[in-house]
């Protein structure tokens, strides 16, 4: 019944065994199914063009491979905008008693209407008496006002205008990606994952051909797993030739970069030195947990994921404080690598530098101190 038309569930995937000869495994679920087929694609996806070759040489417009990753980075702060905006807005109902309405009463067929501005008032008055009418216009004033008293102190109207602009920028984004002709099958995948993204992004719609496309994207999956290329071995990844005493000097390499980026100016370049402090962060939890015996090949499945390293590296026991690993975890759910790296315009949205400045020294610091402590 899984490939049936009428089936709601994704025909399943089964993971093949690891053929040594061709690298480690990207860590592909069992089974792909509506619960979790997009963030498997966008994990393909993260793993195939987040680290191009090299630099783009051949004319023309710009290939899809360097569009998805700065419409995904974009779409996920939006997601991240719109939860924002949610929660802010449970609160400031709450604050203000609900939205800045004025109720009018004995007024139309159901006795009561709501109306949000004077001129809606200004319409009914030759149905209101005097005293109704200045007793709607009284209310609507000092609920207004009490709204504007809990936006000013929970930034609502802020966060409303951040969730349409970034919005509007993904939207944009990806129509120019639709209209992109593509060089790849990731590149193929990265345009239909951004397309189910964009028009079902819960993976509900039953019409045609929105069932047939989330089939099509997971043979896609299916198909750059067989034709996966050999992973890198070398001093890049945790892995034979690299030590835990290597990674570690590395970090501090990282680290000591991006204090000096730091020092002697009153406006610092903020993205290269986000981006050497986030380097030597993952660098510092490499060295920990490679030193603890895990797996270099565990390792080198998480990618960019901070959260992930620290959540396995605290079982190991690291010890940080409470506020570290939730910045950590912060780091990862906010995509802040990809953010730096290819949508500097969205900086504003993330975490402070300081904040990032000193999670790298307490890694540093307490990552060093445990590898002392054990050797």
């Amino acid at each position: 019944m899984a490939d049936s038309e009428n089936s709601r569930t994704l025909p399943a995937i089964k993971r093949r065994k690891e053929n040594p000869e061709r690298g480690t495994s990207e860590n592909l679920p069992h089974i792909i199914d509506r619960r979790n087929l997009l963030s498997v694609a966008s994990r393909l996806l993260n793993s195939r063009i987040e680290d191009p070759d090299g630099p783009r040489t051949e004319p023309g417009p710009t290939p899809v491979r360097e569009m998805w990753p700065r419409w995904y980075a974009c779409h996920q702060q939006r997601v991240r905008a719109t939860r924002l905006r949610e929660k802010l807005e449970k609160e400031m109902l709450d604050e203000a008693g609900g939205l800045p309405v004025a109720t009018l009463r004995n007024v139309g067929m159901d006795g009561a209407v709501e109306v949000q501005s004077f001129a809606d008032i200004k319409r009914m008055a030759s149905q209101l008496d005097a005293e109704h009418l200045s007793q709607a216009r009284a209310e609507l004033r000092r609920r207004r006002r009490r709204w504007k008293e809990a936006d000013r102190r929970l930034g609502y109207s802020a966060a409303v205008a951040l969730e349409q602009e970034l919005a509007e920028r993904a939207g944009i984004s990806g129509r120019v990606m639709w209209i992109t002709r593509p060089s790849s099958l990731t590149e193929v995948t990265a345009k239909l994952h951004c397309l189910i993204v964009m028009h079902d992004p819960t993976l509900k719609f039953e019409d045609a051909p929105w069932p047939e496309l989330r089939t099509m994207l997971k043979d896609l999956i299916r198909i750059a797993e067989k034709c996966r290329p050999k992973s890198c071995n070398g001093f890049a990844y945790p892995g034979k030739k690299a030590g835990v005493r290597g990674i570690l000097n590395l970090a501090m390499q990282y680290q000591d970069a991006a204090n000096k980026l730091g020092e002697g100016s009153s406006k610092p370049n903020q993205a290269p030195r986000r981006l050497l402090a986030l380097h030597a962060m993952e660098l510092y939890l490499n060295a920990f947990l490679l030193a603890k015996g895990v797996d270099p090949a565990t390792i080198r499945g998480f990618r960019h994921d901070l959260g992930e390293r620290t959540r396995l590296a605290s079982e190991a026991g690291l010890v940080l404080r409470k506020r570290t690993v939730a910045h950590l975890a912060t780091l990862s759910a906010s995509n802040e690598y990809h953010v730096v790296s290819y949508v500097p315009e969205l900086m504003s949205t993330l975490s402070q530098v300081n904040r990032v400045m000193a999670t790298v020294d307490e890694l540093s610091r307490k990552v060093r101190k445990a590898l002392r402590a054990s050797s």
